[in-house]
C-alpha cells in the first residue's frame, strides 16, 4: 500500500502586475498539467474576476505541497503575492467521486496506491524505461486518483455498498468507477485487482 495523502484547498492571490501574468502564464499552465499528471493537481483554475486562482491538491503534508506550489513558475516569478493552503475534507456527494478530476484526498487521508513522494517533485533525467515498464506505467497513469482510491478500499476489503456509504453516494455510481477501474487494468474481477496493482507497482518501482 501507499502512504497516506491529504488534499489541500489553495488560493493564490495575485498582484497587480498583468504583465508578468502574461509572461509566464503559459510556463504556469504547463507545469501544473505535469502535476495533475502525477496526481498533485485534481482540479482548480482562476478566479472570475482575474484576481487569482484556486488549486484543490494531494501531498503527502503541506511540506510537500509548499516544495511543489513554490516550483510554480508564478512563484518563481513572484507573480501572486499571497499564498493561502488549507486542509480539506471531502466527504459527501459526488464531488468525492467525480468532480475533481483528478482524486480528491476525500476524507481527509487514505492509504493511496502511488509511488510515492518522490513522484511530487520533478525526477531528474533518467535513462528512459524498457518498453515493457513504459507501457505498464502509461496504463497505471491512466487510473485516476478516484479510481487508485476506490481500488485501496477494495483491497481493503469494503463491499460496494460500504464504499458507496463513505463518500455519501449510489453503489451504481461506484459499480460505474469500478467497471472503469477494470477495463484499464484489463480484469474482470475483484479477485484479480491485488495482482493487477502489484504488477503495476512493480514496473513503476523498476
Amino acid at each position: 500500500m501507499g502512504e497516506s495523502y491529504v488534499a489541500f484547498v489553495v488560493e493564490l492571490v495575485f498582484r497587480g502586475n498583468e504583465t508578468d501574468r502574461l509572461s509566464f502564464g503559459e510556463a504556469h499552465r504547463t507545469y501544473w498539467k505535469r502535476m495533475a499528471a502525477r496526481g498533485i493537481l485534481l482540479g482548480g483554475g482562476p478566479w472570475r474576476d482575474g484576481t487569482g486562482e484556486l488549486l484543490v491538491c494531494e501531498a503527502p503534508d503541506r511540506r510537500t505541497l509548499l516544495r511543489v506550489l513554490y516550483a510554480d513558475p508564478y512563484a518563481q516569478a513572484q507573480v501572486f503575492g499571497e499564498l493561502r493552503v488549507r486542509e480539506w475534507n471531502a466527504v459527501m456527494g459526488h464531488v468525492v467521486l467525480a468532480g475533481l478530476e483528478r482524486t480528491t484526498g476525500g476524507a481527509g487521508t487514505h492509504e493511496r496506491i502511488r509511488g510515492g513522494v518522490a513522484a511530487l517533485v520533478p525526477p531528474a533525467v533518467t535513462a528512459p524505461a524498457p518498453p515493457a515498464v513504459r507501457e505498464e506505467a502509461a496504463v497505471r497513469e491512466e487510473l485516476t486518483a478516484h479510481e487508485r482510491r476506490i481500488a485501496t478500499m477494495m483491497l481493503d476489503g469494503l463491499t460496494n455498498k460500504q464504499i458507496a456509504e463513505s463518500f455519501t453516494v449510489s453503489t451504481r455510481a461506484v459499480e460505474l468507477h469500478i467497471t472503469r477501474i477494470y477495463r484499464k487494468l484489463d480484469i474482470r474481477r475483484r479477485a484479480q485487482l491485488a495482482a493487477a496493482i502489484d504488477r503495476f507497482e512493480a514496473a513503476l518501482a523498476c
